[in-house]
Parts: structure tokens; C-alpha cells; sequence
């Protein structure tokens, strides 16, 4: 069973997970074995939001994450889970000027596949 975080749960300033992000996308990371990746999508809509999800292309269900931080913060915000295509979306806001760290992890045949990068939009 998946264990997501909870929308109503979510610290100010994140949100998430939904079904889908808002904006345009932005960069794509792919996760090492080229059956995973993370796109990352920005809107300037309000002060600024970076939107993330993590998807797996691979046949089945597979246990994944995505994780959201702002740098100039110390919390971060995630989803992960056991899902069939992705983990997210989330959202972090209050961009504009900053920057955030966006990671995540797929599993596939007991190895872990991770990356991350910071964005500055």
C-alpha cells in the first residue's frame, strides 16, 4: 500500500500530491536505468511555483518517490509509494528568486535508481 503524504498535511508554501503539475515544463532528470524520470515543471502564476513528479515507464508497479525542498528551507515535501506510472505532484511556491532541490527514486529488480538537481528558475 502506498504511503503518500497528505495535501491537508502539507507545511506553507508546498502542496501536493495531485494528478498532474501546472505550467510548462521545465527539465526532465532521468533516474540511471532509462525506464524512469523526473519532470519538473514552472509556472510564474502567483510568486512562482516548481512542480515535480517522478514516472516509471516500466511494465508494473514499483515502489517510488519524488521530494521538493526550497534551499533557503529546511523542510522538504515528498510522495512516494508503491504506483503503477508516477509519484507527485508537488508543489513548493514562493520562487520567484530562489532556488529548490527536486530528487527522487524509482525501484526496479531490487536496485534503487536516484537522482536530484537544484533548479533556479
Amino acid at each position: 500500500m502506498a504511503s503518500a503524504t497528505d495535501p491537508s498535511d502539507a507545511p506553507p508554501g508546498y502542496a501536493g500530491p495531485f494528478s498532474y503539475c501546472q505550467g510548462s515544463r521545465y527539465d526532465s532528470v532521468p533516474l540511471g536505468d532509462g525506464h524512469a524520470y523526473i519532470d519538473v515543471y514552472w509556472t510564474s502564476a502567483g510568486s512562482g511555483q516548481l512542480c515535480a513528479m517522478t514516472y516509471d515507464v516500466a511494465d508494473g508497479r514499483h515502489n517510488m518517490e519524488v521530494r521538493i525542498r526550497r534551499t533557503d528551507w529546511q523542510t522538504s515535501w515528498y510522495d512516494n509509494g508503491v504506483y503503477d506510472r508516477y509519484a507527485g505532484s508537488i508543489y513548493v511556491g514562493g520562487m520567484e528568486g530562489r532556488c529548490a532541490y527536486i530528487s527522487g527514486w524509482v525501484e526496479h529488480d531490487g536496485h534503487r535508481y536516484a537522482n536530484g538537481e537544484t533548479f533556479c528558475p
